[in-house]
């Protein structure tokens, strides 16, 4: 009779260290190499939000697990995406205000969206309205950015009354709307600040 062996998986060690760089440097990181690393952060929630989305899609299974993740990685990157464009609003304008400490994206889309309305009067008003919508919606569903990060809220109640089914490759594909007005805006401001230098520069 062959006797079954067990191999244990492998279990932390004393020489186990998180934040290391390794010989395969494919899988090293690179960070702090950008002075402004807000952009850079809302990119990798996002990324990280449509790989999941596509192993969804791909695999058909998981749906109901990675659910959550998925929603917090779409809303952290609308939180900082709407951020960095108040940031850059800001400057753009030199408007020295406190900087918004809120987690509400709606609150903050507000913000922003006054911003763009003084930069480009005009643009896109039609989809600016509609993200103001979609982020309301958002708001009502999580709106401190809590709901899909615990099972229930402060209070002890459940974060998600109410709620039976959530479409992930929908919550995708709307939220990827909204990214296409986020990066255009994001990408004209950026234009105009390195105009602006450049006048400073020139007088």
């Amino acid at each position: 009779m062959t006797s079954i062996k067990f191999q244990l998986p492998p279990l932390p060690e004393k020489s186990d260290e998180l934040f290391t760089s390794e010989d395969d440097w494919w899988n090293n990181a690179c960070l702090n190499f950008f002075q402004d690393g807000w952009g850079l952060y809302a990119i990798g929630y996002k990324e990280a939000a449509d790989i999941l989305v596509k192993h969804v899609n791909d695999e058909r299974q998981y749906q109901d697990v990675l659910i959550y993740p998925i929603v917090f990685l779409y809303r952290q990157y609308l939180e900082l995406a709407i951020k960095d464009l108040i940031r850059h609003g800001r400057r753009l304008l030199d408007i020295h205000e406190p900087f918004p400490k809120t987690h509400r994206i709606a609150t903050l889309w507000n913000i922003c969206s006054a911003l763009l309305s003084k930069i480009s009067p005009g643009d896109s008003e039609r989809e600016i309205k509609e993200i103001g919508r979609l982020l309301e919606e958002f708001c009502k569903v999580d709106p401190t950015s809590e709901a899909f990060r615990y099972p229930e809220n402060k209070n002890g109640h459940p974060s998600l009354p109410g709620i039976k089914h959530i479409n992930i490759r929908n919550i995708s594909e709307v939220v990827n709307k909204i990214s296409v007005i986020l990066k255009g805006a994001d990408a004209q401001i950026d234009q105009y600040l390195s105009l602006k230098q450049e006048m400073n520069n020139y007088y």
